[in-house]
């Protein structure tokens, strides 16, 4: 579906765009409830405009176009109470997306965007490292449904994107390779994040451990989005070349917003930071985030058409990669395993496990990292215990 002899575009922004309509509550209203802000209600009362804004992207050079889903998931539209909506949301932003895409008679795929929802599944909201603001099975169960409108609306891929958090992201990915499975169709995924200046997802994973711990077949891309713009982000896209065999994409802000929330960055400009990737061989999917426009889109996809994309050093990549919150380098002859976090091996660590003192027993793990071990073995396999609930919460 997508090869590696050129460089794909990805369209451009869509929430920022859709402000450039100067839209009123009533563009927003559905049954005379007001939806204002929720631009995934848009794909039922105005498609004239979602249609029209993938019009522009793909008359800029778009060779992937994304579907206005982003929060159509039934956590984030619960805010709006319409979380029952999200197959239907999801569906029509996708089947809109394949109409334009038709009307253009042109060789377009449509991505299906996912985001990550407004909760993390892996930061605690207390004291306690055991409360969470959602678990994994209410995230991958929103995630089903979402993707199933998606494939159903005429989805060509998968896009999950803006990741903030690991475990979420692959609560999304396990949901999406469900339903394709469902539809006896192999439907590729591709990922992105969204970073800090170190290269960081806000739930404190490095980027590179993200790549490690999310690789499956069914990815054909990695990536980051968002930020704070292409300047910054290039040194980080160009160090996860040696990471990974598929695709890398890239698709920035107009820079950072100014106080009044709007992206000042001009085309020019975020063709010109991004020329250092395009021109170096450094990238296979390019295209823009908040703030970004059509213009953007067109200036990028016009240049883009004289370079050929990142090649795949296979010699460099394939080697031993395990990761956490950091990815462990492969650049040592041996390998230090703390075992103590077993209950066949300790009783000090299986009388915490009994007696559900988790956060007690994390501390066994800790002692034996700050003693140097670079892999924690975990073993909570007893007869007496409920070892896969002990094994979730630990």
């Amino acid at each position: 579906m997508l090869t590696k002899k050129k460089i794909y575009i990805l369209d451009g922004a869509t929430g920022t765009v859709i402000q450039d309509y100067h839209l009123s509550e009533k563009d927003y209203t559905d049954n005379n409830y007001k939806y204002i802000g929720c631009h995934e209600i848009l794909n039922k009362t105005r498609q004239d405009i979602i249609l029209d804004i993938h019009k522009k992207y793909i008359e800029a050079g778009a060779d992937i176009i994304e579907t206005n889903t982003f929060n159509s998931n039934s956590i984030s539209l619960k805010d709006y109470g319409l979380e029952n909506e999200s197959y239907f949301l999801s569906f029509l932003g996708a089947k809109l997306a394949r109409e334009a895409v038709e009307n253009s008679k042109k060789e377009i795929l449509v991505a299906g965007s996912i985001g990550p929802t407004n909760k993390s599944a892996s930061i605690s909201t207390s004291k306690s490292i055991l409360d969470r603001e959602i678990d994994f099975n209410e995230l991958f169960e929103s995630y089903l449904i979402q993707a199933r409108g998606l494939v159903d609306g005429g989805v060509d891929l998968f896009l999950i994107e803006t990741i903030f958090d690991g475990l979420n992201a692959k609560a999304a990915v396990i949901a999406c390779e469900k339903v394709a499975k469902e539809n006896s169709k192999k439907i590729p995924i591709m990922i992105s994040a969204t970073v800090n200046k170190n290269g960081k997802i806000l739930s404190g994973q490095d980027i590179k451990s993200l790549i490690t711990s999310l690789d499956r077949d069914s990815i054909i891309s990695f990536g980051l989005n968002c930020s704070f713009g292409a300047k910054d982000l290039i040194p980080l896209i160009e160090s996860l070349n040696p990471y990974t065999d598929k695709l890398l994409s890239v698709y920035p802000n107009a820079g950072l917003p100014n106080e009044n929330g709007e992206y000042d960055e001009k085309p020019q400009i975020t063709l010109e930071y991004l020329k250092k990737l395009i021109d170096n061989k450094k990238i296979n999917i390019i295209g823009g985030c908040c703030g970004t426009t059509p213009a953007h889109i067109k200036l990028i996809s016009d240049y883009s058409k004289n370079y050929l994309p990142r090649e795949i050093n296979f010699k460099e990549i394939n080697k031993f990669f395990l990761a956490g919150n950091l990815p462990l380098e492969d650049n040592k002859n041996f390998y230090l395993i703390g075992e103590r976090n077993n209950v066949a091996g300790s009783r000090k660590f299986k009388r915490l496990i009994e007696e559900k003192k988790y956060e007690e027993a994390i501390e066994i793990a800790k002692e034996q990292i700050e003693n140097g071990a670079d892999i924690i073995d975990i073993n909570l396999d007893d007869a007496l215990l409920d070892s896969k609930r002990s094994l979730k919460y630990f």
